[in-house]
């Protein structure tokens, strides 16, 4: 049984009975990053502007040190002094919205029912507008569905839900698991189950409709893992006469969808005749026609495609559009113009762009981003967070129209006092002739002529202007790094959309391959992020910034395959830190059968395939390792420790290091939620770069253990040439 989960809502209801006002005192000005500042982050989870926009509901997601759990806030604020209120707080909520046509907002949140769907006022008073009288665990614990997040397990009545524009109709997904039978399973089911390393329950998510408050409606079951159906609700569009949907259709990384509608008047499911197509937000255009980046004589052009084929071009413009990491797209009620939020590849920026009638482009931003915003109904004005790399999340008014930007409230009074670091931004080429960017952060004692050591972190492309976003730091604590005298390295990998060798690549590589070659796959996957990690090590070093017999890497998750195969494949860094990872390794062939065909051209034994694997598998490469490696995890994944195995036997210093869950049936999740757990890890990895780049002795560890354990690895360590 899990308790933790329970104890730390209690709480959290306990103390929700008491709405406090949120003051607004800033601290005093000057102070430099702690590791509580670290922890103290605050992470927007939602906003929702009201019809009149006077007012915004707002989601944080917050850790709370003193009951060592993660919990979710809902505020509401007129954006006056003193005029920020918390009505609620839970171990969950998400999907926070307008109710159209009320002075009103809803969310899912757990109130102790599990997560149902609430209605709430600027008083605070919920009322309950579905209800599932038996919700689903989901997390990683022993009877739940399986599922990734920054909370510990989690009882869900309801999945997701979805307003009609009128506000007329609700849609909406509840989660039914099946009684525990003791069967025998076969096959897939087994394999899945390998995944998770215990059993539960068999999920169906079904679809709901009520119409003006009626009785449900249903309108389709969702069974097996399918991941548009359980987790983004179908991805419904509402028209006037019909709801489409998505299901999913094949199980590719990035997968195909079937798109069906059901229509109002007989209440039936058809599938669409365009047929599956590959996975994609659709947004809408001023012609109301789909609009998409598409590549012409190598160049990135924004389009819109209308149903009867008219097509309006809107010009070059490099970006994505409704990134995952700061979505949203809105068009006017008179359809005169549409909004899309978008990133801005090149620059590492978030922001907008405003099309109109007449195939006009306006780009709507700041210096930094603009993330999470919420517009009202006639798409006039809107808020949004700003937010930088060095610059605290604050709320700002968006006017439309003339893209004026203007500050409302703080959101981290806490982080505003605190001292910026000094940051550049290097776009380099590499060897290849591929362009990736990257951010450096200069130590805060920094002093021209002095070379310093460094820290490289990488995750994909999320080295971007927002604030400590945990999507590029996890547990890395780079603030602290720079702190502490260390050059810090946000490093992207070379976008894809840059080229169309790489474009046919990613893609080749999301269709289990056959037209890219295997050792070409690598190469312009992961040995190329390698050869731009060698550049701007070698710019810096040219530049006399930092001391190349001194660097690290660090990445977790997508970042942990880069710093392992970086590790194995190259002589750039002297210790590495890889977060909760592990593929790559031939034991996750079984889950990861498809992309494992394209990167290896087979499975583990296939003679065809051997070569393959031997070029770019960590734990085959082992020996050729330099740098010791941690390995920090949440579950005890084979992979990770196989790599970790391979590298004792090459006699290389490795650790590996499990977080616990919040009890003997749970386990820490992907995003470490338990505070305890994110302090200890970036401990961990302070002294995992003090000892291995610095020679200083680790002190965190009772009993002097640590110290102790990494001494006899550096003993045990063969002197250069000896392997």
């Amino acid at each position: 049984m899990v308790m933790r989960a329970g104890t730390c809502l209690a709480i959290l209801l306990t103390l929700a009975a008491a709405q406090p006002m949120v003051g607004r005192a800033v601290a005093a000005q000057g102070h430099f990053w702690t590791m509580d500042d670290i922890l103290a982050i605050p992470a927007v989870a939602g906003i929702a502007l009201a019809d009149d926009g006077r007012s915004l509901a707002y989601i944080l997601r917050v850790a709370n040190r003193k009951e060592n759990c993660t919990e979710f806030e809902l505020h509401v604020t007129n954006f006056q002094p003193d005029g920020d209120r918390i009505l609620a707080r839970s171990i969950w909520m998400e999907r926070l919205q307008a109710v159209p046509g009320k002075m009103a907002w809803s969310l899912l949140i757990d109130q102790g029912q599990g997560v149902q769907l609430y209605q709430f006022g600027a008083d605070g008073a919920m009322q309950a507008l579905v209800v599932n009288p038996e919700p689903v665990l989901v997390g990683s614990a022993d009877g739940a569905q399986f599922g990734y997040g920054f909370t510990g397990p989690v009882r869900f009545g309801l999945a997701y839900y979805d307003w009609s524009p009128d506000g007329r109709r609700l849609f909406y997904s509840l989660l039914r698991g099946e009684d525990e039978k003791g069967e025998i399973r076969h096959d897939e089911d087994v394999t899945r189950l390998t995944i998770y390393r215990r059993r539960g329950p068999r999920v169906t998510t079904h679809f709901f409709m009520k119409e003006d408050g009626g009785p449900p409606l249903w309108i389709a079951d969702v069974v097996g893992p399918d991941r548009v159906g359980r987790y983004l609700g179908g991805m419904p569009i509402w028209h006037d006469d019909a709801l489409d949907y998505a299901l999913q259709a094949d199980n590719l990384n990035v997968p195909h969808i079937q798109r069906y509608r059901w229509r109002f008047e007989d209440r039936k499911s058809r599938p669409l005749d365009e047929g599956p197509a590959l996975f994609a937000d659709r947004i809408t255009g001023p012609h109301d026609g789909t609009v998409a980046i598409e590549r012409v004589n190598q160049q990135r052009r924004l389009r819109e495609r209308t149903i009867d084929g008219h097509l309006i071009d809107y010009g070059v413009l490099d970006a994505t559009l409704s990134d995952a990491r700061s979505p949203g797209h809105w068009r006017s009620p008179d359809g005169s113009m549409a909004l899309i939020a978008v990133r801005f590849t090149s620059a590492g920026r978030y922001g907008l762009i405003r099309l109109d009638t007449a195939g006009r482009v306006a780009r709507i931003e700041v210096s930094e981003s603009l993330t999470h915003c919420s517009f009202t109904p006639r798409l006039s004005e809107g808020v949004c967070v700003r937010e930088g790399v060095t610059r605290a999340p604050s709320f700002v008014r968006v006017t439309v129209g003339t893209g004026r930007i203007e500050a409302l409230q703080p959101l981290s009074p806490r982080h505003d006092a605190i001292t910026p670091l000094r940051v550049e931004t290097r776009i380099l080429t590499n060897a290849y002739g591929y362009r990736a960017r990257n951010l450096i952060i200069y130590p805060r004692t920094y002093k021209s002529g002095q070379r310093y050591p460094a820290v490289l972190v990488t995750h994909g492309s999320d080295a971007d202007e927002r604030f400590g976003s945990k999507d590029i730091q996890w547990d890395y604590p780079i603030q602290l790094f720079a702190e502490r005298g260390y050059m810090v390295i946000l490093a992207n990998e070379p976008d894809v959309s840059q080229s169309d060798e790489l474009e046919k690549a990613s893609a080749d590589r999301n269709m289990c391959g056959g037209t890219t070659p295997p050792a070409e796959i690598q190469r312009l996957g992961w040995l190329n992020q390698i050869e731009s990690f060698r550049v701007i090590l070698h710019a810096l070093d040219t530049e006399g910034l930092i001391d190349p017999r001194h660097v690290g890497i660090a990445g977790y998750s997508y970042g942990s395959q880069i710093a392992n195969v970086a590790v194995t494949q190259a002589d750039l860094f002297s210790a590495a830190s890889s977060g909760d990872g592990g593929f790559l390794e031939p034991t996750s062939y079984r889950t990861h059968q498809c992309v494992y065909r394209a990167i290896y051209g087979g499975a583990p034994g296939e003679p065809v395939a051997q070569p393959n694997y031997a070029a770019l598998a960590p734990s085959y490469r082992a020996r050729f390792a330099q740098a010791p490696v941690l390995q920090q995890i949440a579950e005890p994944h084979e992979s990770a420790i196989d790599f970790h195995q391979a590298l004792r036997a090459a006699q290389i210093p490795s650790e590996i290091s499990l977080y616990p869950g919040e009890s003997w049936a749970s386990d820490e999740t992907h995003f470490f939620h338990l505070p305890s757990n994110q302090l200890g890890a970036m401990a961990e990895n302070l002294e995992w770069f003090d000892y291995w780049l610095r020679d200083l002795p680790p002190s965190t560890e009772p009993d002097g253990a640590r110290r102790a354990r990494w001494e006899a690895m550096r003993l045990a360590r063969p002197k250069s040439g000896d392997r």
